[in-house]
């Protein structure tokens, strides 16, 4: 732990123009006025990118800074969607009361998936992970009574005061800010430099006292609490959940945003948020075969920059120019 430590210090120590608090301060500002400057539709899109980032960096908390690779994330964000969905279609909950209840189940959820995944290591975690999520898309799909099989739940209401689609992305904005917000705490914290020793060396992390297990399970649920909050937000935006938001291919979503953006940089997966649906929305409009260029785009940028945008802007970028200046 005493590594740990001295990281933070470093952390801390830094210049505040270094911690990026003012470009969060700037990017928050601008996030804020954005509905005031743009149209309906892309006032929409916005709302969406917000919710998905949010997705992706509850997914990179094992992802990135813990080294687990979950092929099945969709299943906490879907449960999270339909606990929102039936809470308010069904019983007519409160939005608050569906927040707080999507990311408790998705949490409970992910407490009884890893106590078994846990016990796996690696290719073996990650397949576990998505039989669990198949399982649980297998359940949603069959229990028609409950979950409105594979027609899914419909006609959700949001209050009148989310009615308007500024005042629905402000409010998701609020939510997901403050998401984000613990989530830095979290990756900032002894706990999240703890999941980075684990991440580079287990051996060594459990010659330091770190309970590696525990501390993977730990990260799993916080993970999908966050994925539970993403999910409710998510079918309020589109008021409905449908099976199809705990399938196998949503949950390849969290990781190519990572991937995109830069799995090692906190605010990778929401450039990679952003640039995932602004490709979808470019390529829908142009063909109808979008799946497979934007794959193939992906691919072509995932291969080009693995360490992602943000870590090429970071870090490779001013390696160039340094060479070029030389030069």
């Amino acid at each position: 732990m005493a590594s740990a430590e001295i990281a933070i210090d470093a952390v801390r120590s830094r210049p505040i123009w270094r911690t990026g608090w003012p470009w969060a301060a700037a990017v928050l500002a601008g996030l804020v006025v954005y509905p005031l400057l743009v149209s309906r539709y892309q006032i929409v899109l916005g709302t969406e990118v917000i919710i998905l980032a949010l997705f992706a960096m509850s997914y990179n908390l094992i992802f990135g800074y813990a080294g687990m690779v979950s092929f099945g994330h969709a299943a906490f964000f879907g449960l999270g969607a339909y606990t929102m969905a039936i809470l308010d279609h069904t019983y007519g909950a409160p939005v608050g009361v569906g927040l707080l209840a999507a990311p408790l189940v998705a949490a409970l959820a992910a407490v009884v998936i890893g106590w078994f995944c846990m016990r796996t290591a690696r290719l073996y975690f990650s397949l576990l992970t998505l039989a669990f999520s198949q399982l649980l898309y297998a359940i949603v799909y069959q229990w028609i009574e409950v979950t409105g099989g594979s027609d899914g739940i419909h006609g959700m209401q949001r209050p009148e005061v989310l009615g308007s689609y500024q005042a629905f992305y402000w409010f998701a904005l609020a939510v997901c800010a403050a998401c984000v917000g613990l989530l830095w705490l979290i990756a900032n914290s002894p706990f999240g430099w703890s999941l980075r020793a684990i991440r580079e060396n287990t051996q060594r992390s459990q010659f330091l006292g770190i309970d590696d297990r525990f501390y993977k399970l730990l990260a799993f649920t916080l993970s999908a609490a966050f994925a539970g909050v993403a999910g409710g937000l998510y079918a309020l935006f589109q008021k409905w959940a449908d099976p199809d938001l705990l399938y196998w291919t949503t949950s390849a979503n969290p990781v190519l945003m990572s991937i995109l953006g830069g799995m090692f940089s906190f605010a990778g997966p929401c450039i990679g948020a952003l640039v995932f649906v602004a490709l979808r929305e470019i390529i829908k409009v142009r063909t109808d075969y979008w799946p497979l260029v934007l794959g193939l785009i992906l691919l072509g940028l995932v291969l080009t920059i693995p360490e992602g945008i943000a870590g090429f802007f970071s870090q490779r970028l001013p390696q160039l120019l340094r060479r070029k200046g030389a030069g």
